[in-house]
């Protein structure tokens, strides 16, 4: 969720003004973290509209364009370093995008309008984007079991990750670090709190403190790429997902070490948990927190907060029918259809929804604490807990394909 300005290099000049309004739609989209199969379909809808001609191949940091027009044939290769999500500026394309097909604003100033959507300044600034970080760590060590000790702590150890993230997006040569740096301060911060603070959980303060971080959107968004035939897309995601996962439980196992040798006495306790309606208002609060972290819109909120509440009610009866993993795609499949209906009665992209609901149901933590165990020894249940990432992110995308085939989505951007 932190991270620099795009400064990857603009598309190629073309003389067809369509052409070059393509690619910095292209372009746009590929820098808020379209996925593969939506950006194809998405670009072929767009080129379609526009008379034009076109196949694409999307990868996480470029994307091949061959488009043809009534004269020409013209191939592209658009280096586009993917950002961070923002659900605002994607909205505002979209917008831009249908006055273009209506024919209420000419594709010369669209391009130029396309430019200034992203090179905008972000809605919510840093302040705000700490602050996000902090209320996503709290409720998240809610989520977990935690009690208010935890949840204070993972809030606390959230906002120094969110400035050391600001920190490093200047510093050219810690920024690819970021997630190292990150899980050990988590690691050690978890361990030196749990010690100095009784009946505080120090694994439950450093899962709910780099939770923002863990990789499980990005798995699910891999392995659904590979479902739909994007299978580069989906194989380069996924290995970027892993080597997070893997740089994350590298550095908390550092952090942990570290901070066991001025805490050589440390032992894990349990938490005090909380009462079971405190849970409910983690669910009502954490959107505020995607609000933030996405970039959203105000007027998105209720949005935000139907999606987490879909999924997480979901989940649940779908746990307490069919186990955990496939309770979780009970609830990716009811989000989907949500998310679809939502898009086709507002005419807004489906990742309003999709995105906050499915935060609530990646498997990240548990791929984290898979590695945690390998890493202490543990080698057996480290296998099976791994075995159950995937599991669980399978039924996540069999849920999404299930929910599109009883509501299909509405298509474009």
């Amino acid at each position: 969720m932190i991270g620099g300005m795009d400064d990857s290099p603009p598309p190629q000049p073309t003389q067809d003004s369509r052409i070059a309004f393509c690619l910095e739609i292209g372009r746009a989209l590929h820098s808020f973290g379209t996925p593969a199969h939506r950006f194809e379909e998405a670009m072929h809808r767009l080129v379609g509209s526009l008379g034009l001609e076109g196949d694409f191949l999307a990868h996480p940091t470029a994307f091949f364009a061959e488009l043809r027009s009534e004269k020409r044939r013209e191939v592209f290769m658009v280096r586009a370093e993917p950002g961070e999500t923002n659900l605002e500026k994607l909205v505002s394309i979209q917008a831009l995008v249908k006055e273009v097909i209506s024919g209420d604003l000419p594709i010369e100033e669209a391009a130029a309008r396309v430019q200034a959507v992203v090179a905008q300044p972000a809605h919510y600034g840093k302040g705000l984007v700490v602050a996000g970080f902090g209320l996503s760590s709290a409720m998240a060590a809610r989520f977990f079991g935690g009690g208010w000790r935890e949840m204070l702590l993972a809030a606390l150890i959230g906002v120094l990750i969110a400035l050391l993230g600001f920190w490093t997006s200047r510093q050219h040569h810690l920024a690819q670090v970021l997630v190292l740096l990150a899980g050990t301060l988590a690691g050690f911060g978890g361990v030196v709190a749990a010690h100095l603070i009784p009946h505080t959980a120090a694994f439950t303060i450093t899962l709910a403190s780099i939770v923002i971080l863990l990789p499980g959107l990005h798995l699910t968004i891999a392995l659904r790429e590979v479902a739909t035939g994007n299978l580069v897309a989906g194989s380069a995601r996924l290995v970027d997902a892993v080597m997070t996962l893997m740089m994350l439980a590298f550095g908390v196992a550092l952090g942990r070490q570290v901070a066991m040798q001025f805490a050589a006495a440390f032992k894990e306790s349990a938490s005090i948990p909380l009462a079971p309606w405190t849970e409910w208002l983690a669910l009502l609060a954490v959107p505020l927190a995607y609000l933030v972290l996405f970039q959203a819109r105000k007027r998105d909120f209720q949005w935000l907060l139907i999606a987490s509440v879909v999924a997480f009610v979901a989940a649940r009866l779908g746990s307490a029918w069919l186990g955990p993993e496939l309770g979780a795609g009970l609830g990716a499949m009811a989000l989907g259809v949500a998310a679809n209906l939502f898009g086709r009665h507002t005419r807004l992209p489906n990742q309003i929804m999709e995105l906050p609901g499915l935060l609530l149901l990646v498997p990240g933590s548990i791929g984290f604490r898979g590695l945690a165990f390998l890493t202490m020894g543990e080698t057996e249940m480290g296998v099976q807990t791994a075995f159950r990432m995937v599991f669980l992110a399978v039924a996540l995308v069999m849920g999404l394909s299930l929910a599109n085939a009883l509501v299909r989505p509405r298509k474009g951007l």
